[in-house]
C-alpha cells in the first residue's frame, strides 16, 4: 500500500517529506491522476494530523499496525467506508467526532504538536498567541509567484497568467514581486515558466533580498545559497549587474542553481563549494552585504513541511544552533566596513533567531557589528511562512 509505505519511510525512518512523496509517485506512474491525488493528501493529512488521529483512534504508535490504523482513522475522517483488511480490525467499529471539543482537549492533540513543541511555543508567545500560531500550521499554504524583473513587471505578467492562462493572482502590498495565485496549479511545464518569467517562492521568504537591498554595484555573498532561490531574487533586484557569490556544501544544489540562472536570463552569480579553497581569506572585508539563510528547525513552515514537528526535537535542535554559530563566525569576516549582513531563518523561535543575534554581538568579531532591524513574521499575522529576519551592519 503506497501510503503506508510513504508513512514508514517519512515517520519511522525520518526521511525528507517531499522527495520521498515524489518518489512513491514515481514508483507508481500506473496510477491515474486522482489516486495519485489522493495519496499526496493522505500522506500529508496522516503526517499534519498524526497526534490527533492517534487520539480520536486511541492507537499505540508501537503497533505494527500503526501506520496503516493513521491511513483507516484519515478514511473515517474522510466519511469513506473502511475495506475489509487485517489491519483495520480494531478501529472497524469506531464512532470519529470532529471537531474535537475545545475544552476538555488539549491544544498540542487539537492543533497535533509533540509535547516538546507546544512548551516551546508556549514558553515563548504565550497561551494566546500560540494558539493561533499553532492552528495556523495546518492551514493550507498558498502558491505564491516571485515575478522576475528581468523579464517584465508584475503587472505584466498577472494579466498575461489570466489572459493566456486563466490562472488568477493578488498582489501583495508591502512585497513588489510577490502574486498569490487563486489556487495550485501545476507550472513545472507552463511556458512563462519555462521562459523565466517567475520562480516559485513563499511571500514572506520573498522579503529576505529586500531586506538585503542589492544595488547593481554591489559584491554579495550568499552564504547558505541552496538552490539559489534568494540570488535569483536579488540578481534580478541588481539588474543582472555586480555579482554574487552562491556558496553551498551541496554540489547537486548549485547545480539546480546554475540551470535556474539559464532560464532566468542571470549571468552575475558565481557558484561555490562552501570549502573552496582560500576563498574566506582572499574575500575577507569585501562584500557589501553577506546573507546568511542559515539552516534551521525548518518549525516556521510547518505547513508545507508538517514532517519536521516529528523529525525535530530539542536535541537536534541543539546541533542546529551550534551549526549557526559556526556559520556567523566564518561569514561575517568577509563583510567591508560600512556593509551589511544580513540572517535569516524560517523558524520563529527566539533559540535560533534573536538569541543568536545576542549571542553573536557579544563575541570579539560581533562588537564590529550593530543591530540595525530585527523581525519575525509569524504565519498567522502575515498568511504567509513563518520566517525571522535581521540587519546587522558593521562598524566604519
Amino acid at each position: 500500500m503506497g501510503v503506508v509505505e510513504g508513512l514508514r519511510q517519512i515517520l519511522e525512518k525520518k526521511q525528507a517529506l517531499r522527495p520521498s512523496l515524489s518518489q512513491l509517485l514515481k514508483q507508481n506512474r500506473r496510477w491515474g491522476s486522482r489516486d495519485r491525488r489522493q495519496l499526496g493528501e493522505a500522506v500529508l493529512d496522516c503526517i499534519r494530523w498524526k497526534r490527533t488521529y492517534a487520539y480520536l483512534g486511541n492507537l499505540d504508535s508501537q503497533s505494527e499496525y500503526f501506520f496503516w490504523e493513521l491511513l483507516g482513522i484519515w478514511m473515517l475522517t474522510k466519511e469513506m467506508i473502511l475495506p475489509e483488511w487485517e489491519e483495520l480490525s480494531s478501529i472497524k467499529e469506531l464512532k470519529i467526532s470532529i471537531p474535537l471539543n475545545l475544552e476538555t482537549t488539549d491544544l498540542k492533540i487539537r492543533t497535533s504538536l509533540p509535547d516538546w513543541l507546544d512548551v516551546l511555543g508556549i514558553e515563548n508567545y504565550g497561551e494566546t498567541i500560540w494558539e493561533k500560531e499553532s492552528q495556523s500550521f495546518n492551514t493550507p499554504a498558498a502558491l505564491v509567484l516571485r515575478n522576475n524583473t528581468l523579464k517584465q513587471d508584475s503587472v505584466s505578467l498577472k494579466k498575461q497568467l489570466e489572459k493566456d492562462f486563466t490562472i488568477k493572482s493578488t498582489e501583495v502590498a508591502d512585497i513588489p514581486q510577490a502574486l498569490v495565485l487563486d489556487k495550485h496549479y501545476k507550472l513545472n511545464q507552463n511556458p512563462l515558466y519555462l521562459n523565466g518569467a517567475f520562480e516559485i517562492q513563499d511571500a514572506n521568504s520573498q522579503r529576505v533580498a529586500h531586506w538585503v537591498n542589492p544595488q547593481s554595484n554591489h559584491l554579495i555573498v550568499d552564504a547558505c545559497a541552496g538552490s539559489g532561490g534568494k540570488s535569483l531574487h536579488m540578481a534580478a533586484m541588481m539588474q543582472n549587474q555586480g555579482r554574487i557569490f552562491a556558496l553551498d556544501p551541496h554540489p547537486i544544489k548549485l547545480d539546480q542553481l546554475k540551470i535556474r540562472a539559464k532560464r532566468n536570463g542571470i549571468s552575475n552569480i558565481q557558484t561555490l563549494d562552501t570549502h573552496t579553497p582560500d576563498f574566506f581569506n582572499q574575500q575577507q572585508g569585501t562584500s557589501d552585504v553577506v546573507l546568511i539563510d542559515a539552516p534551521c528547525s525548518g518549525l516556521g513552515v510547518l505547513r508545507r513541511n508538517p514532517a519536521a514537528k516529528w523529525h525535530m526535537n530539542p536535541e537536534k535542535i541543539k546541533k542546529v544552533e551550534l551549526l549557526q554559530r559556526d556559520i556567523l563566525q566564518k561569514n561575517a569576516p568577509l563583510v567591508k566596513k560600512g556593509g551589511a549582513l544580513v540572517y535569516a531563518t524560517c523558524s520563529i523561535f527566539p533559540n535560533e533567531n534573536q538569541y543568536q543575534i545576542k549571542h553573536f554581538l557579544e563575541t570579539d568579531l560581533g562588537s564590529e557589528f550593530e543591530l540595525i532591524k530585527e523581525e519575525t513574521y509569524l504565519t498567522h499575522q502575515t498568511g504567509f511562512d513563518g520566517f525571522y529576519l535581521a540587519r546587522l551592519e558593521k562598524k566604519e
